[in-house]
């Protein structure tokens, strides 16, 4: 048996399981027999890559996890692998930050990656809200010694294990050429004036 094929079809168990789909159900929803989707789940046969991409899209998950790309192998060296997780994270469209900036000078300068939980465009907001109290407080355990390492990094693998196979999908980029995006400019501009007086004219009502 292929070890990548065991993989994969320990992940698309996972997943069936967990979506609360039986094997009869999810051999009807990507038409083929219950004794192949045995097959699929077992790692005995080879499965090419447009019945990946059918069942991944099935079970709501991505390709990647699938096919065994793990979290956990990503490796941050330098400060430029800071920024391009950054900014991947940026392209994504389930979760999205806002940054705050302080800056009175050199020696006073803080920025702040906010996540808006509330945010109903961010649909995973909320639960990187959750993770990040849990973080928050497993940090403070450690470093005040009221637990361990083995405690510390078995929370980790068990939220990180928790989150696999929630895909991810990259927001739609607009490429406009140099008048369109002016004339988009111009009318957000428009709109955040008018905000700002209307605003005004409320504050003033109140005063």
């Amino acid at each position: 048996m292929d070890n990548i094929q065991a993989l994969i079809g320990e992940r698309i168990t996972q997943i069936r399981k967990r979506s609360g789909m039986s094997q009869t159900e999810f051999a009807e929803r990507i038409s083929k027999s219950l004794r192949t989707v045995q097959k699929y789940e077992s790692g005995e046969i080879d499965m090419p890559i447009s019945v990946l991409t059918q069942i991944a899209e099935v079970l709501n998950t991505s390709l990647n996890f699938l096919v065994g790309y793990d979290s956990s192998h990503m490796k941050l060296e330098s400060v430029s692998d800071v920024l391009a997780f950054l900014y991947e994270l940026d392209k994504k469209k389930e979760i999205q930050f806002d940054i705050e900036l302080i800056k009175t000078d050199m020696e006073d300068w803080k920025c702040k990656l906010v996540f808006d939980g509330k945010n109903k465009e961010a649909l995973h907001n909320c639960d990187i809200c959750r993770e990040m109290e849990n973080l928050k407080d497993n940090r403070e355990a450690l470093e005040t010694y009221w637990i361990g390492y083995d405690t510390y990094e078995a929370y980790e693998k068990q939220s990180t294990d928790h989150y696999k196979g929630w895909s991810l999908t990259d927001k739609e980029r607009e490429y406009l050429d140099t008048s369109e995006r002016i004339n988009k400019r111009n009318e957000l501009d428009k709109l955040r004036l008018e905000e700002m007086r209307r605003k005004e004219q409320q504050n003033g009502d109140e005063g």
